[in-house]
C-alpha cells in the first residue's frame, strides 16, 4: 500500500483492537450515556431547561471528562500493547517498513477506534432526548471537539504503549491524576489538559448556543499546546521504535 499507512498493519491493528471481548466492551460502553438518556426520559417530567443542562452535563462531564480519555486510553496503549503480549511484534519489525509508516498506521487506527466508539455516546443521548430542545449542532461540535481529544490523547498513549508492559496502569493513573483531579482543581494545569483543550474547540465551534461553556483556556493555547504534545508524542513514538532491540521485550 502506497501512502504514509501500511494497509497490512492498519488490518492487523484493527483486528487486535476489536477481539471479540473488546468489541462487546466496547459496544456497552459507547451505549452508557444512551442507558442514561433512557433513565431520565422515564424519571418524572421534566422541562426542557432541566433536559437541556442535564443533557450539556453529561457531555461535558462524563463523555468527554470521563468516557473519552478511558477509551483512548484503551485503544491508543493497546495499538502497540497487543503486539508485545502476543509476540508478534518480532514479525512487525522485521518487516521492510519504515518506523514511521508502522507508527502511523496505528495512531491512525487507534484514533478511529476512539472516535468510533464515542460517535454513539454523543448523538443518541441527543436523538433520545434532546430533539426540539437543543439544536443539532450541539451533537456536531461536540463529535468535532472529541475527535481534537482523540488526536491528542491517542498520540500520548500511544507511546506510553510503546514504552512500558504496564502502559494501560500508567494511562489511567495519568488520567485520573491529571484529567480528574489537577485539571479541575489547579488553574495552571488547565493548559496541560487535553479535556480542557477539548471543552475550548467545543465552546468556539458552539459560539451563540446558550448553556454552552466556551472553556476555560484559550484557543491559542489549545493549537500550540496542542500542535507540541501531537508532534513530540509521535516524534517520541518513531524515535522509541527506531531503537527498539527485540531482546528488550522477547
Amino acid at each position: 500500500m502506497s501512502g504514509p499507512l501500511d494497509g497490512t498493519v492498519v488490518w492487523l491493528t484493527l483486528r487486535q483492537l476489536f477481539v471479540r471481548r473488546r468489541f462487546i466492551a466496547a459496544l456497552l460502553f459507547s451505549l452508557l450515556p444512551f442507558a442514561l438518556a433512557v433513565i431520565f426520559s422515564l424519571g418524572e417530567k421534566r422541562t426542557d431547561p432541566q433536559t437541556a443542562r442535564f443533557l450539556f452535563g453529561m457531555y461535558r462531564e462524563f463523555i468527554v471528562g470521563t468516557m473519552l480519555p478511558l477509551a483512548a486510553v484503551v485503544f491508543g496503549t493497546a495499538a502497540f500493547g497487543g503486539e508485545f503480549d502476543e509476540g508478534t511484534i518480532v514479525y512487525l519489525l522485521v518487516k521492510p517498513l519504515s518506523r514511521w509508516r508502522i507508527v502511523a498506521s496505528k495512531y491512525v487506527v487507534a484514533v478511529a477506534a476512539t472516535v468510533l466508539v464515542m460517535l454513539p455516546a454523543i448523538v443518541l443521548p441527543w436523538l433520545q432526548i434532546g430533539r426540539g430542545i437543543l439544536p443539532g449542532k450541539v451533537p456536531l461540535v461536540f463529535a468535532e471537539g472529541i475527535g481534537v481529544g482523540a488526536v491528542l490523547y491517542c498520540a500520548l498513549f500511544l507511546v506510553l504503549g510503546l514504552s512500558s508492559r504496564r502502559a494501560l496502569i500508567f494511562g489511567l493513573i495519568y488520567v485520573v491524576a491529571l484529567e480528574f483531579v489537577l485539571s479541575r482543581n489547579a488553574a495552571g494545569v488547565k493548559s496541560l489538559s487535553v479535556r480542557e483543550f477539548v471543552l475550548t474547540v467545543v465552546g468556539k465551534l458552539g459560539e451563540g448556543i446558550r448553556s454552552l461553556d466556551p472553556g476555560t483556556v484559550s484557543l491559542e493555547t489549545v493549537w500550540w499546546m496542542g500542535s507540541i504534545i501531537l508532534v513530540g508524542a509521535l516524534g517520541l513514538a518513531v524515535r522509541r521504535l527506531g531503537r527498539f532491540e527485540l531482546a528488550e521485550r522477547l
